[in-house]
């Protein structure tokens, strides 16, 4: 089975009219939760994701390098 991106329960984001947030609640109840703004694309991405898409997909739709940096910051994670 391919691989597929998922957006982690923890993230959650929100459009903003110059780009948009992205809050990390991976340690809520411990620490405070990030809060981060994003450009456009990585709100696009979490919105085409939209909990769950094929990796495939998503480097069709935007790029192979877009993925692995989300990947890597932790706002989409590899199922």
């Amino acid at each position: 089975m391919p691989p597929t991106v998922i957006t982690p329960s923890y993230i959650k984001y929100r459009r903003e009219a110059d780009g948009g947030l992205v809050y990390d609640h991976a340690n809520y109840g411990y620490e405070d939760a990030s809060m981060y703004a994003v450009s456009d694309t990585v709100i696009d991405v979490l919105e085409f994701v939209d909990g769950q898409r094929s990796r495939t997909e998503v480097e069709t739709a935007f790029s192979e390098a877009v993925v692995d940096s989300l990947v890597e910051k932790g706002v989409l994670d590899v199922d």
